[in-house]
This record gives C-alpha cells, sequence and structure tokens, in this order.
C-alpha cells in the first residue's frame, strides 16, 4: 500500500534526516574517498555507516582515520545485502533516520548530492525510492564507454521511465529508500543484483512511486580492464534474469512487466543480430555495411554531445572502440540469456573487478583539522 508522506509535501526536509550505508569488503584503495565524500556532502560522522565484509585488507586501519563514523564489524562474511539487513536491524536505521541511501564503498557524492535527492523527495510526496544519476571516472577506453552509456540512460531512458512510472533499476551506486519502506522489502538477497531486485519490490508491492534526480550525482569506478569488465557484465545479466524469474516479470500486468518486455526483447533481438554478423555480412554485404556506418554515425554524434556535456574528450576519441565493446556486451547477453533462462543454470558467483588507485593527490578524508591523503 502507498505511504503516506503528506506532511513532508509541506516541511523542508533537512540532512540530519539522512543516513548512509557503505558496504565495504576489502576496500581499502577507495573507502576513504568515499566516506570523505560524504561529508563534504553535509553528513555529520554519525549519520555515516560503513559494514565491514570480514576485510583482510587495510580497510578498518583507513577507516579508523574518520572520528565518529559508524564502523559495523560483520562477525562472518554476509555478502553485500546480508550485511545491508544486518546493519538496519542493529543499528535501527528505519526507526532512526527518515532516509535511507545506500553508497558503493568504490564510488564517491557530489557537494550537492543529497541536497538533489531531499528536493526530489519534497517534489514528489508519493516517492519512496529515488535513484542518482551516476558518471564513470575517466580511466581507460572501457571506462569512455561507460561514460556514454550512463549519459544515453539518463538522458534516455530514466527520464522517460521516471514520468512513466517504470523504472527497472535504481543503481546500487546511488539509490536512497524512504525509511518507511524498508522493512517492506526482502533483503535476503538471492540474485546478483540487489539494486534491481529491490527495485522491482517496490514495483510489485506498490509501495510507492520511484523517482529519479539528474542533479544526484555519483561517481563510480568501473571496469579498466577487458577481462574485469566482461566479469561485471556477466554478473549484472545473470543478475537480471535471475530477477525476471524471482519476480516473473513480464508474465503480469503491472507497468513495470511491459517495460522490462520491451527492454528484454529490443535487447535480444540486437543482441542475436550481432551475434549473426558473420552470417549476416555473407548474406547481405552491401545492407550491413550501410547499417554499420550508420550507427557508427549515431554513435559518434552521442559520443560528441556526451563529450561536451561532460567535459569528458576521452569518450569521443575512443569512440571508434565502443563497437568492440557494444559486441562483447551482446555475446555476454545471450550466452547468460541460454545459460540462466534456457538451462536454468543459476550463476551464484559475486564478481567484484579490480580496484585501482585513482588521483594520488586527491585529499580524501579529515580528521579533526589533519588532512589525510587516499590510501
Amino acid at each position: 500500500m502507498p505511504i503516506s508522506t503528506e506532511f513532508l509535501s509541506i516541511a523542508p526536509l533537512s540532512l540530519d534526516r539522512v543516513c548512509v550505508v557503505i558496504p565495504a569488503f576489502n576496500e581499502e584503495t577507495l573507502v576513504a574517498r568515499c566516506v570523505a565524500s560524504v561529508l563534504r556532502a553535509g553528513l555529520a560522522p554519525h549519520q555515516v555507516f560503513v559494514i565491514d565484509d570480514c576485510s583482510t585488507d587495510r580497510t578498518r586501519a583507513v577507516l579508523g582515520g574518520f572520528d565518529g563514523i559508524n564502523v559495523i564489524a560483520n562477525p562472518e562474511r554476509l555478502g553485500k545485502v546480508r550485511g545491508l539487513q544486518r546493519a538496519i536491524d542493529i543499528c535501527q536505521l528505519p526507526e532512526r533516520f527518515e532516509f535511507m541511501s545506500l553508497l558503493d564503498a568504490d564510488s564517491h557524492v557530489d557537494p550537492m548530492y543529497f541536497d538533489a535527492v531531499l528536493r526530489t523527495f519534497r517534489r514528489h510526496a508519493d516517492a519512496v525510492l529515488v535513484c542518482g544519476a551516476p558518471r564513470s571516472e575517466r580511466a581507460s577506453w572501457i571506462t569512455a564507454f561507460r561514460g556514454l552509456e550512463y549519459a544515453m540512460a539518463g538522458w534516455i531512458y530514466k527520464e522517460g521511465q521516471a514520468a512513466m512510472g517504470v523504472i527497472a533499476v535504481a543503481p546500487g551506486c546511488a539509490s536512497t529508500y524512504r525509511s518507511s519502506v524498508v522493512r517492506m522489502l526482502d533483503w535476503n538477497g538471492g540474485t546478483l543484483v540487489e539494486d534491481m531486485d529491490l527495485t522491482v519490490q517496490v514495483h510489485r508491492r506498490q509501495l510507492g512511486s520511484i523517482q529519479y534526480a539528474p542533479g544526484a550525482l555519483s561517481h563510480t569506478q568501473d571496469p579498466q580492464r577487458l577481462r574485469d569488465y566482461i566479469g561485471q557484465i556477466t554478473r549484472w545479466y545473470c543478475g537480471t534474469w535471475q530477477v525476471m524469474r524471482l519476480h516473473r516479470l513480464g508474465r503480469r500486468t503491472q507497468r513495470i512487466d511491459l517495460e522490462f518486455a520491451l527492454l528484454v526483447s529490443e535487447g535480444l533481438i540486437y543482441s542475436v543480430l550481432c551475434v549473426m554478423l558473420p552470417v549476416l555480412a555473407f548474406l547481405f554485404p552491401a545492407v550491413l555495411l550501410r547499417c554499420l556506418l550508420f550507427e557508427q554515425l549515431l554513435t559518434a554524434t552521442a559520443a560528441l554531445v556526451t563529450a561536451i556535456h561532460l567535459r569528458r574528450v576521452d569518450i569521443f576519441l575512443w569512440c571508434p572502440t565502443f563497437g568492440v565493446l557494444r559486441l562483447v556486451n551482446c555475446f555476454v547477453l545471450v550466452r547468460t540469456f541460454w545459460a540462466e533462462v534456457i538451462r536454468r543454470q543459476t550463476l551464484r558467483v559475486w564478481f567484484t573487478p579490480a580496484r585501482y588507485q585513482h588521483d594520488g593527490s586527491t585529499k580524501c578524508a579529515l580528521r579533526g583539522s589533519e588532512e589525510v591523503a587516499c590510501a
């Protein structure tokens, strides 16, 4: 049933109503920058909850550089979703805060992130989940491709999905829940994409609307190596099929079912055609060449517009290589569909890309008046 938020529609929302939860396992390289960005965005240390999932590196030592934040040490490896459930329970987060933000340890937020999120909640009194806008950090040709994908997803999909009430995924690196619905959700996991699972649960249980806040920017570290990229999208696609099976997406009459069916149909048809390129090249060489040139022109135009808007020249410079990654996406999508949906071979292994150093000159942690450089 929808959550009543009449009070919030007229009352100003302050940052002290928000907590942020950051799951972390072996995140010594980036977790300090993540926490520091949250503090710079206006949250007090006592509003920050970091879950240390039995890290074996210096994650705990790095977190010790922050006075006043809450570090929750799991007694055993629980994984991301079960760790979140434990933090919610033992810290009584829904009872203490009105909003709960989730943030990945390899991400960091803009200074106005939480302000943009709260403005969206105030503008939409029925909203129970607000997703921000991820941005990919510059590192390689793969992150340039991701930068274009994130931008296109925001401009083309998220805005339209929000208007129609069919946002399918509130990304795990940039999502904020109204605390009144947190205990109505199943946090036990069971899929490899907890963000999509939780988003679909909001739709299925008709808890309220899901909104998009384009001004709530979070910057995430995407894979810079092809092997890590393939591992990550394999987890994403396998998790998507798992959520589809779990919630019977496309088989019921909610608007999210129609949206998911359209997205999956589009993706599978395009992917199958790409997998069949050698055959199509043999049968229709001239037609295929014109289609490929037209697609490359569209990609180049989109890359140029995105590069100018984000001031990311790398997105335009790496544009000629994006076709390779698009083919990789297609092969992985078809392969995971065959494994998860046709053969019912469920993947349960969580894949985490290798972390890498960011700009070492960035100062990202504060302890009293002392600056602590990023690990």
